[in-house]
């Protein structure tokens, strides 16, 4: 359904389409599109499901890595190809449908994938009467006990290093899901410089910036896993500031040269391992 590899997925299909052309959407489709669209305004745009075509060009879609840089050109024209008041949701004859409102727009759902993936398993294993478990999909965790279960889970966030089995700090979730994005996770090195596979809508280049980790902790996995990406590409100052606004909880990882800087929420401490 997310996928922008497969042919048949609705990612797929709706990419192919021209402008006003309506492709039918089901309910949890529906459900993602909708929280892109929250928390895209909240990050003023940062969380931006429709780069697709800007995340080809820099080799992490299904186009190639490239040899060189795409020239300023065709940054600004694959940007032209962007912004998610393109996208407009139809409800007709109790069926759901999504058009775009001009020719290009390619939505990428990969940023919002593991939350909802892990959300929907959640919700597979409610249905058949499993209360305990904890599921891990890529960088989403959820923990789920029972209410009158006291113990909670203890999960690890990682150093953000290429090193996967470095711990940078633990917490207990029970009934929670976390999220970490990080520009560490999926790159590459292009004429000696690193370029992380987090693209700013605003700039249409990778983010390159100190803020290299995110953790967000939440009700739902799809909450935590959309505002991780979104506060990772605004930066840690304009990350924090809204942290503090919307009383989230969050943990924010920067680089110093060699060293790992670590802000944590007042929300997020009650979740730390003592």
């Amino acid at each position: 359904m997310l996928s922008s590899w497969k042919k048949k997925s609705i990612v797929s299909q709706f990419n192919k389409r021209k402008k006003n052309e309506l492709q039918i959407i089901n309910k949890n489709f529906y459900h993602i599109i909708l929280k892109a669209v929250e928390i895209n305004k909240k990050t003023n745009g940062k969380l931006d499901i429709t780069v697709g075509s800007l995340i080809n060009i820099w080799g992490f879609g299904n186009k190639a890595k490239p040899t060189r840089y795409p020239s300023i050109k065709k940054i600004k024209k694959n940007i032209s190809f962007s912004g998610i008041q393109h996208l407009k949701i139809i409800k007709n004859n109790c069926k759901t449908y999504l058009k775009k409102d001009i020719n290009g727009i390619e939505i990428n759902l990969s940023t919002l994938g593991e939350g909802f993936a892990t959300d929907h398993l959640s919700y597979i294993l409610k249905k058949i009467g499993i209360k305990n478990y904890t599921i891990s999909v890529g960088g989403a965790v959820l923990v789920k006990t029972e209410k009158n279960r006291e113990e909670s889970k203890i999960i690890a966030i990682q150093k953000p290093t290429d090193q996967k089995q470095s711990v940078h700090l633990l917490i207990h979730l029970k009934n929670n899901a976390i999220s970490t994005a990080g520009t560490y996770r999926n790159y590459y090195y292009l004429k000696g410089k690193r370029i992380s596979h987090l693209i700013d809508p605003s700039t249409g280049k990778p983010v390159a910036h100190n803020l290299v980790s995110v953790s967000v902790i939440s009700s739902s996995a799809l909450d935590a896993d959309s505002w991780d990406t979104g506060l990772l590409i605004m930066g840690f100052k304009k990350a924090k500031k809204l942290i503090l606004k919307e009383q989230l909880a969050v943990c924010l990882i920067t680089k110093k040269k060699n060293t790992f800087l670590t802000w944590i929420s007042p929300q997020f401490e009650k979740f730390l391992v003592q």
